[in-house]
């Protein structure tokens, strides 16, 4: 058997432990003798829990620790992921809330199928193809903020179809805590205070969501400042005594049809009352001795990386994971991905798109061959050309309970602060999902992706998603739930998170805290986190152009450790995990 094969098949479960193997054959991804500044994690063990009873690792401390005491108070995966949810809305908002939507798997101790919840915000009723020409030029603007940018929240919905099909607390209770933040107040966290200061200049063009957020002397919340959101008590009180109802049609759905009206957008509280929540079926491939499953379409995520762990392994790597012949190749299998992308994926509702033929070993060994391992390849040899047409601020949690069940959510509302708009009544800030078409086909969208009139603006359509929430199963056992925030680049951080762990045998928390890279084929350029390469030299004279870019995704993952579960959140957004106190242990 060559190295190849034999070392994505040596992460072995057993009884007791997950065994890592190949560790001597493989060196830790190598970015310089010293990390950038911007890297040095402080107290990196606080990102690590390791617990009997179930962990939540959410992308905020609170979120954590308030969907871990739902575990505690007997509630499942789908309660705690809730809880989560819903109190990521209140700590980080600039990257989810009310105002969004989102992705959910989940998979049932006792269960043999994976559920998957699409909740993803769809185009109004009214949108279409050439909604932002502008005197016969495309305004790309007028999709990232404002009334037109904004696309038919699901979250609510999402988050009620969630717990009615698989909570075990009553409703009341998984609402209640985010409530309690919002009323009582919470200190504001470094990453919200980061961002807040860097869209500073932006609010000055929207005072109503920068009102959202400004002390008594009208200056921005700094960290540490108590956070206190009267407006979002309102809608949370009505989602707790009156569920889902008030969001899709009674007054909340009114107001969040005027909100958006306002500032010239428009959706309508018709296109409120019409939406749905959707049942789809996941993305399902092995990877050596592993069984991968994740989102299908809207989200691109599924295909692509499935897609590029099936290149992966077909091409024999030679070198350490820490060297250029390794990254370039991970990195072309992730090109062929992208490519691929770029032109098949859309709204599965809307058009076809060949998953069978994506996702096959057969075309995957296609790929493979065509992986030069001295030299990228043009542009245009990346992925397989589609037919003619006429013929990535966002959350993500894991959570695993004491039984076996899994969930990964990853849940956005697109950039950060979204559409700039602001529901006044209710403080929910409202996405601007329309900006993740490609509302100029063949032209990059927001994050510089490529796409055609698969992904081109139509009523009623989902936007194609980076989201990757993502499960693993050895044996048909649960072995992690993970998934990211970030983007594209959430695809690549779950593609080489996967790799370090199943192929590579790294410890969860080494592989999170890692450097990363991404490169999503246009533009043409290899992203790195980090200065000095050691082999920087090397993959540039294979043709890649590497360029620095810091700390751009964050990766929450849970992994299981004979009767335990790791759980790991990236310290690049400041992510803290949780578990239930034990029955014997004191408060």
């Amino acid at each position: 058997m060559d190295q190849r094969r034999s070392c994505f098949t040596i992460v072995t479960l057993t009884p007791q432990i997950v065994t890592f193997g190949c560790l001597a054959a493989f060196a830790p991804l190598a970015f310089g003798d010293e990390p950038a500044p911007e890297m040095r994690f402080e107290d990196l063990e606080a990102h690590r829990v390791v617990s009997e009873h179930g962990v939540v690792a959410a992308d905020h401390r609170l979120a954590s620790e308030a969907g871990a005491e739902a575990l505690a108070a007997g509630g499942n995966a789908a309660d705690a992921g809730v809880v989560a949810l819903l109190a990521l809305g209140v700590a980080n908002p600039f990257g989810s809330g009310l105002g969004g939507g989102g992705f959910c798997l989940y998979r049932g101790a006792d269960q043999d199928e994976t559920a998957v919840i699409d909740f993803r915000e769809t185009a109004p009723s009214a949108a279409h193809r050439d909604m932002y020409v502008v005197d016969g030029e495309v305004d790309h603007s007028l999709a990232r903020h404002g009334g037109l940018a904004v696309a038919t929240p699901g979250e609510a919905a999402g988050l009620w179809s969630l717990h009615g099909r698989f909570g075990r607390l009553e409703w009341e209770e998984v609402v209640e805590p985010a409530l309690q933040m919002a009323d009582q107040g919470i200190p504001v966290g470094a990453t919200l205070a980061t961002h807040l200061q860097s869209m500073a200049d932006t609010f000055e063009e929207w005072p109503q969501i920068a009102s959202v957020f400004q002390n008594d002397d009208g200056e921005l919340l700094a960290e540490g400042d108590l956070m206190v959101r009267d407006d979002l008590v309102r809608a949370l009180t009505l989602l707790r005594d009156e569920g889902v109802r008030p969001f899709y049609v009674g007054e909340i759905a009114d107001a969040i049809a005027e909100a958006a009206q306002a500032h010239g957008g428009i959706l309508s509280a018709d296109d409120l009352a019409a939406y749905a929540v959707e049942r789809r079926e996941p993305i399902v491939a092995t990877f050596g001795d592993y069984e991968i499953h994740s989102m299908p379409p809207p989200s691109s995520g599924g295909i692509a990386l499935v897609q590029a762990l099936h290149v992966v392994a077909h091409l024999d790597l030679n070198g350490e994971r820490g060297e250029a012949d390794y990254v370039h190749a991970v990195v072309e299998a992730l090109k062929h991905a992208f490519a691929d992308r770029a032109r098949w994926l859309g709204d599965t509702d809307f058009v076809d798109v060949p998953v069978d033929m994506l996702i096959s070993e057969e075309y995957a060994a296609e790929l493979a061959a065509r992986v030069d391992g001295s030299s990228v390849l043009q542009l245009e040899d990346y992925g397989t050309v589609a037919p003619d047409p006429e013929g990535g601020g966002t959350a993500h949690l894991s959570v695993a309970d004491a039984e076996g069940n899994l969930l990964a959510c990853t849940s956005t509302i697109n950039t950060r602060f979204g559409s700039m708009v602001v529901v006044p009544e209710y403080g929910i800030i409202l996405n601007n999902e329309m900006a993740d078409f490609n509302v100029e086909p063949g032209e990059p969208n927001i994050f510089g992706l490529i796409g055609n009139e698969q992904n081109a603006v139509a009523a009623n359509k989902r936007p194609l998603s980076s989201m990757s929430p993502t499960l693993a199963f050895h044996n048909d056992q649960p072995l992690m739930t993970l998934g990211a925030s970030g983007g594209p680049t959430i695809i690549s951080g779950v593609y080489f998170t996967l790799l370090d762990i199943l192929a590579f045998g790294l410890d969860p928390l080494d592989a999170v805290a890692s450097p990363r890279i991404h490169h999503q084929w246009v533009p043409n350029t290899l992203f790195v986190e980090v200065e000095d390469l050691s082999f920087s030299d090397e993959l540039e004279k294979r043709g890649h152009d590497v360029e620095v870019r810091r700390a751009y995704n964050a990766v929450q993952i849970i992994l299981r450790d004979g009767s335990q579960w790791i759980g790991v959140a990236d310290p690049r957004k400041g992510g803290i995990p949780a578990a239930p106190q034990s029955p014997n242990e004191s408060p």
